[in-house]
Protein backbone atom coordinates (compact mmCIF):
# COMPACT_ATOMS: atom_id res chain seq x y z
CA UNK A 1 0.00 0.00 0.00
CA UNK A 2 1.49 3.32 -1.01
CA UNK A 3 1.45 6.57 0.95
CA UNK A 4 -1.63 8.75 1.17
CA UNK A 5 -1.50 10.95 -1.90
CA UNK A 6 -5.08 12.20 -1.78
CA UNK A 7 -3.77 15.72 -2.21
CA UNK A 8 -0.18 16.02 -3.35
CA UNK A 9 -0.05 19.70 -4.29
CA UNK A 10 -2.08 22.82 -3.70
CA UNK A 11 -2.14 26.17 -5.43
CA UNK A 12 -5.02 28.21 -6.78
CA UNK A 13 -2.93 29.11 -9.83
CA UNK A 14 -2.17 25.49 -10.75
CA UNK A 15 -4.09 23.38 -13.26
CA UNK A 16 -6.16 20.85 -11.36
CA UNK A 17 -5.84 17.18 -12.24
CA UNK A 18 -7.76 14.18 -10.91
CA UNK A 19 -5.89 10.88 -11.00
CA UNK A 20 -8.12 7.82 -10.60
CA UNK A 21 -5.89 4.80 -10.07
CA UNK A 22 -5.67 2.07 -7.42
CA UNK A 23 -2.27 0.70 -8.42
CA UNK A 24 0.62 2.42 -6.65
CA UNK A 25 3.03 1.21 -9.35
CA UNK A 26 0.98 3.20 -11.88
CA UNK A 27 0.18 6.46 -10.14
CA UNK A 28 3.51 6.85 -8.35
CA UNK A 29 5.63 7.09 -11.57
CA UNK A 30 3.05 9.45 -13.08
CA UNK A 31 3.27 11.81 -10.13
CA UNK A 32 7.04 11.55 -10.11
CA UNK A 33 7.14 12.45 -13.81
CA UNK A 34 4.97 15.51 -13.28
CA UNK A 35 7.14 16.55 -10.33
CA UNK A 36 10.41 15.98 -12.19
CA UNK A 37 9.20 18.21 -15.02
CA UNK A 38 8.13 20.87 -12.52
CA UNK A 39 4.64 21.07 -14.01
CA UNK A 40 2.27 23.43 -12.24
CA UNK A 41 -0.33 20.87 -11.20
CA UNK A 42 -2.67 20.45 -8.28
CA UNK A 43 -3.23 16.67 -8.18
CA UNK A 44 -5.91 14.72 -6.34
CA UNK A 45 -5.58 10.93 -6.25
CA UNK A 46 -8.62 8.65 -5.92
CA UNK A 47 -8.11 4.92 -5.62
CA UNK A 48 -11.61 3.90 -6.75
CA UNK A 49 -13.89 5.00 -9.56
CA UNK A 50 -16.67 5.83 -7.10
CA UNK A 51 -14.37 8.07 -5.05
CA UNK A 52 -13.40 9.80 -8.30
CA UNK A 53 -17.06 10.35 -9.21
CA UNK A 54 -17.73 11.88 -5.78
CA UNK A 55 -14.65 14.08 -6.12
CA UNK A 56 -15.97 15.45 -9.41
CA UNK A 57 -19.04 16.85 -7.66
CA UNK A 58 -17.17 19.37 -5.54
CA UNK A 59 -13.96 20.19 -7.38
CA UNK A 60 -13.42 21.66 -10.86
CA UNK A 61 -10.70 19.86 -12.80
CA UNK A 62 -8.96 20.70 -16.05
CA UNK A 63 -7.89 17.10 -16.77
CA UNK A 64 -8.68 13.61 -15.53
CA UNK A 65 -6.39 10.60 -15.81
CA UNK A 66 -7.83 7.17 -15.08
CA UNK A 67 -6.70 3.59 -15.33
CA UNK A 68 -8.64 1.82 -18.07
CA UNK A 69 -9.96 -0.79 -15.61
CA UNK A 70 -11.46 1.90 -13.34
CA UNK A 71 -12.87 3.97 -16.20
CA UNK A 72 -15.03 1.12 -17.51
CA UNK A 73 -16.39 -0.05 -14.15
CA UNK A 74 -20.15 0.13 -13.50
CA UNK A 75 -20.94 0.58 -17.19
CA UNK A 76 -18.41 3.40 -17.64
CA UNK A 77 -19.77 5.37 -14.70
CA UNK A 78 -16.74 7.65 -14.39
CA UNK A 79 -16.66 8.36 -18.13
CA UNK A 80 -20.35 9.24 -18.17
CA UNK A 81 -20.03 11.56 -15.16
CA UNK A 82 -17.11 13.36 -16.79
CA UNK A 83 -19.11 13.81 -19.98
CA UNK A 84 -22.05 15.22 -18.01
CA UNK A 85 -19.98 18.08 -16.59
CA UNK A 86 -20.89 21.61 -17.66
CA UNK A 87 -17.44 22.17 -19.16
CA UNK A 88 -15.31 19.92 -21.33
CA UNK A 89 -12.76 18.01 -19.26
CA UNK A 90 -10.46 15.66 -21.22
CA UNK A 91 -10.15 12.10 -19.95
CA UNK A 92 -6.77 10.47 -20.50
CA UNK A 93 -6.61 6.71 -19.99
CA UNK A 94 -3.62 4.75 -18.75
CA UNK A 95 -3.17 1.15 -19.87
CA UNK A 96 -0.64 -1.65 -19.92
CA UNK A 97 -0.68 -4.53 -22.39
CA UNK A 98 -2.92 -6.51 -20.04
CA UNK A 99 -5.54 -3.71 -20.14
CA UNK A 100 -5.55 -3.30 -23.90
CA UNK A 101 -9.17 -4.33 -24.47
CA UNK A 102 -10.40 -2.16 -21.60
CA UNK A 103 -8.53 0.82 -23.06
CA UNK A 104 -10.12 0.23 -26.47
CA UNK A 105 -13.57 0.30 -24.92
CA UNK A 106 -12.92 3.47 -22.93
CA UNK A 107 -11.56 5.25 -26.02
CA UNK A 108 -14.67 4.18 -27.92
CA UNK A 109 -16.76 5.77 -25.15
CA UNK A 110 -15.08 9.13 -25.62
CA UNK A 111 -11.75 9.25 -23.79
CA UNK A 112 -9.52 11.95 -25.25
CA UNK A 113 -6.13 10.25 -25.22
CA UNK A 114 -4.02 7.41 -23.87
CA UNK A 115 -0.81 6.95 -21.88
CA UNK A 116 0.71 3.50 -22.16
CA UNK A 117 2.66 1.64 -19.48
CA UNK A 118 5.52 1.31 -18.93
CA UNK A 119 5.46 5.09 -19.10
CA UNK A 120 7.60 7.10 -21.46
CA UNK A 121 8.27 10.46 -19.80
CA UNK A 122 8.10 12.51 -22.99
CA UNK A 123 4.90 10.90 -24.20
CA UNK A 124 3.32 11.22 -20.77
CA UNK A 125 4.10 14.93 -20.46
CA UNK A 126 3.12 15.76 -24.06
CA UNK A 127 -0.21 13.93 -23.63
CA UNK A 128 -0.89 15.81 -20.41
CA UNK A 129 -0.07 19.20 -21.93
CA UNK A 130 -2.16 18.51 -25.04
CA UNK A 131 -5.14 17.53 -22.89
CA UNK A 132 -4.87 20.73 -20.83
CA UNK A 133 -4.54 22.82 -24.00
CA UNK A 134 -7.58 21.16 -25.60
CA UNK A 135 -9.65 21.67 -22.49
CA UNK A 136 -8.86 25.37 -22.40
CA UNK A 137 -9.64 25.76 -26.10
CA UNK A 138 -13.06 24.14 -25.81
CA UNK A 139 -13.83 26.12 -22.65
CA UNK A 140 -13.03 29.38 -24.49
CA UNK A 141 -15.26 28.38 -27.42
CA UNK A 142 -18.16 27.50 -25.13
CA UNK A 143 -17.82 30.67 -23.03
CA UNK A 144 -17.88 32.91 -26.12
CA UNK A 145 -21.01 31.23 -27.41
CA UNK A 146 -22.78 31.37 -24.03
CA UNK A 147 -21.90 35.04 -23.55
CA UNK A 148 -23.28 36.00 -26.95
CA UNK A 149 -26.49 34.09 -26.37
CA UNK A 150 -27.10 35.67 -22.96
CA UNK A 151 -26.32 39.15 -24.30
CA UNK A 152 -28.69 38.71 -27.25
CA UNK A 153 -31.51 37.36 -25.06
CA UNK A 154 -31.12 40.22 -22.56
CA UNK A 155 -31.35 42.90 -25.25
CA UNK A 156 -34.32 41.16 -26.88
CA UNK A 157 -36.14 41.13 -23.53
CA UNK A 158 -35.96 44.92 -23.07
CA UNK A 159 -39.52 46.12 -22.25
CA UNK A 160 -40.20 48.24 -25.31
CA UNK A 161 -43.14 50.60 -24.99
CA UNK A 162 -44.82 53.38 -26.95
CA UNK A 163 -43.26 55.97 -24.65
CA UNK A 164 -39.66 54.84 -25.29
CA UNK A 165 -37.33 57.82 -25.56
CA UNK A 166 -36.35 58.25 -29.26
CA UNK A 167 -32.68 58.68 -28.42
CA UNK A 168 -32.62 55.52 -26.34
CA UNK A 169 -34.58 53.71 -29.05
CA UNK A 170 -31.92 54.61 -31.61
CA UNK A 171 -29.22 53.48 -29.20
CA UNK A 172 -30.96 50.17 -28.62
CA UNK A 173 -31.34 49.67 -32.37
CA UNK A 174 -27.64 50.36 -32.83
CA UNK A 175 -26.82 47.81 -30.16
CA UNK A 176 -29.01 45.25 -31.88
CA UNK A 177 -27.19 45.89 -35.15
CA UNK A 178 -23.92 45.44 -33.31
CA UNK A 179 -25.13 42.08 -32.04
CA UNK A 180 -25.91 40.99 -35.59
CA UNK A 181 -22.47 42.11 -36.68
CA UNK A 182 -20.89 40.32 -33.74
CA UNK A 183 -22.86 37.19 -34.59
CA UNK A 184 -21.30 37.26 -38.03
CA UNK A 185 -17.82 37.66 -36.60
CA UNK A 186 -18.43 35.06 -33.94
CA UNK A 187 -18.82 32.53 -36.71
CA UNK A 188 -15.05 32.61 -36.82
CA UNK A 189 -15.22 30.62 -33.62
CA UNK A 190 -16.35 27.73 -35.81
CA UNK A 191 -12.80 27.68 -37.11
CA UNK A 192 -11.56 27.11 -33.56
CA UNK A 193 -14.23 24.44 -33.11
CA UNK A 194 -12.93 22.74 -36.24
CA UNK A 195 -9.43 22.92 -34.79
CA UNK A 196 -10.64 21.33 -31.55
CA UNK A 197 -12.29 18.52 -33.51
CA UNK A 198 -9.12 17.91 -35.53
CA UNK A 199 -7.02 17.79 -32.37
CA UNK A 200 -9.35 15.17 -30.90
CA UNK A 201 -9.25 13.08 -34.07
CA UNK A 202 -5.45 13.20 -34.17
CA UNK A 203 -5.15 12.43 -30.46
CA UNK A 204 -7.44 9.43 -30.84
CA UNK A 205 -5.48 8.19 -33.86
CA UNK A 206 -2.19 8.38 -31.97
CA UNK A 207 -3.78 6.76 -28.91
CA UNK A 208 -4.96 3.80 -30.99
CA UNK A 209 -1.52 3.49 -32.59
CA UNK A 210 0.10 3.38 -29.15
CA UNK A 211 -2.49 0.88 -27.97
CA UNK A 212 -1.93 -1.37 -30.98
CA UNK A 213 1.81 -1.26 -30.34
CA UNK A 214 1.23 -2.78 -26.89
CA UNK A 215 0.60 -6.16 -28.53
CA UNK A 216 4.30 -6.26 -29.34
CA UNK A 217 5.30 -5.30 -25.80
CA UNK A 218 5.83 -7.65 -22.86
CA UNK A 219 2.79 -8.07 -20.65
CA UNK A 220 2.82 -5.59 -17.75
Amino acid sequence: MGPDLSHVASSASFSRLLLAENDFSTYDPLIRTFGDRRLDLDIDVCTSHRDAVRQLLGSPYQLIISGAHLAEMDDFLLVKRIQSLDTFVPLVVTASASEKESAYRVLEHGAFDLITAPFDHEQTVSTLLLGLWQGKLKTLIASKERTLEKYRDHIAAYPRGNQMDPTFKRTLSAIERSIVSYQQSILRIEGFADLAAIVEIQARKRALERLNALSDSPMA
